[in-house]
């Protein structure tokens, strides 16, 4: 089946970037409003970032990403613990960057239910070629950014901690408390397939929210 949404590789210029996601929710968690926060964040040189160009490029990208999160999810992230805040940027992630979020359900996931531990450059290139086929933009970006992507890519997955280190790294499952779950849930409970959840799973804990 042919998907109708585009994949987008602006994520390329800038990984997971979680000391500044954090930051930057905290400012927004303030002030509500984004100029103001790009305003705020310069004045006071708040990312430590000396060239405009870097800033303006991981601000965009992080903005992006703290949108489509619930304002629940937000507030865990700038409240709860350091893996609240990485699931939570993990989830912001995947919301973001559909191509992200296929490889993780679509191979990773798979991988990872079937007991076979290890992601390799094999697993994404049999990824990208199968993609390919419905989304001519990988067709479309040039031999250096396709690289690039890829690094990238196994680089989020070693930030947010799905993947003990970036080349043929082993899959880690996240471990949920109740509150991550119950902000995911509540958005969304498909999203915990980039979780690594089973629908198994997925459909015993919703059971156990029922009659909560």
């Amino acid at each position: 089946m042919i998907k109708k949404y585009k994949y987008i590789f602006s994520f390329t210029g800038a990984s997971a970037l979680i000391v500044e996601t954090l930051v930057i929710a905290e400012e927004y968690n303030k002030l509500k409003d984004w100029k103001d926060v790009e305003k705020s964040l310069l004045d006071n040189n708040l990312l430590n970032r000396v060239k405009q160009a870097t800033f303006k490029r991981e601000f965009s990208e992080i903005k992006k990403r703290l949108s489509l999160l619930t304002q629940d999810q937000l507030q865990l992230m700038i409240q709860g613990s350091l893996d609240d805040a990485k699931a939570m940027i993990l989830l912001s992630l995947v919301k973001t960057y559909s191509f992200l979020r296929d490889f993780i359900v679509e191979v990773i996931r798979n991988k990872y239910l079937l007991f076979d531990t290890v992601v390799s450059e094999i697993d994404y290139i049999k990824f990208v070629n199968t993609k390919s086929l419905s989304h001519n933009e990988l067709n479309a970006i040039t031999e250096v950014t396709a690289k690039k992507v890829k690094q990238v890519i196994f680089k989020l997955l070693e930030q947010v901690g799905l993947i003990t280190q970036a080349k043929n790294g082993s899959i880690l499952k996240p471990i949920l408390n109740s509150k991550v779950l119950d902000v995911i849930v509540d958005n969304d409970p498909a999203l915990l397939n980039a979780f690594l959840f089973s629908n198994e799973e997925i459909k015993s804990l919703l059971q156990k929210l029922k009659h909560a």
